[in-house]
């Protein structure tokens, strides 16, 4: 008999429940807290070591992956920030009201692939900063000359995902309590071909940007209040 590894039993078992949870008990109204808050106010322009950087201009995604960012995501924000010592990175911050259609979380990994990078050393991670846990993932994507160690986490309710389980999980948790979950990527970058001081300034940077906001405020970027 051909070995079947458990853990494909398990996500087709909870896809399965997802998909009658999502039938059965499909919200009939947004049973969530209404994001009253402002991405371009709440994420600081400076903040400990850190300032906006004027010079820098940000390329914009490929009009494809803008669609679907505008698609999934009801507001954004992306800057550059540069600290004393010239070290700079980039923030890029977006907030969805509704991702209760499959879950969409926008995987760093596949929207970086799709504009021509090449995906290494995809990893998981934790951040403790200020008492809280933040699992977050690290890659780095390289296109030509261009490389890119980036630091990213997604929430979809009260919950930082990482993977596809995850998601399905979550779905399913909400799908059976008739509640429409919003959403918020978070991801953290810069230019350099040493990934590994990159990841210790991003870690860096988001103490820093978590620490300079009043808690309410900075908890929606590792967990929704509406849970």
């Amino acid at each position: 008999m051909k070995y079947i590894d458990w853990k494909f039993l398990l996500v087709g078992a909870v896809m399965v429940l997802a998909a009658g949870a999502a039938f059965v008990l499909k919200p009939s109204r947004v049973q969530q807290d209404k994001a009253m808050f402002d991405l371009e106010e709440i994420i600081l322009r400076s903040f400990g070591d850190w300032r906006v950087d004027p010079y820098v201009v940000l390329i914009p995604p490929t009009p494809d992956v803008e669609a679907d960012l505008k698609a999934l995501y009801a507001q954004s924000v992306s800057r550059a920030y540069v600290n004393s010592r010239g070290d700079r990175v980039m923030l890029m911050v977006a907030y969805g009201g509704d991702q209760s259609n499959a879950l969409k979380a926008h995987m760093q990994e596949v929207c970086y692939a799709a504009q021509g990078f090449e995906i290494r050393n995809l990893s998981h991670d934790t951040l403790l900063l200020h008492g809280e846990t933040i699992p977050v993932t690290r890659m780095l994507a390289v296109r030509g000359p261009r490389s890119e160690p980036v630091t990213y986490w997604l929430t979809v309710g009260d919950r930082v995902l990482l993977g596809r389980l995850d998601r399905l999980m979550v779905q399913l948790r909400f799908g059976l309590s008739g509640r429409i979950p919003d959403g918020m990527l978070v991801r953290v970058s810069n230019i350099s071909t040493d990934p590994t001081r990159a990841f210790k300034e991003h870690e860096e940077f988001i103490g820093a940007l978590l620490g300079g906001m009043r808690r309410g405020e900075a908890r929606r970027l590792f967990g929704s209040l509406s849970s």
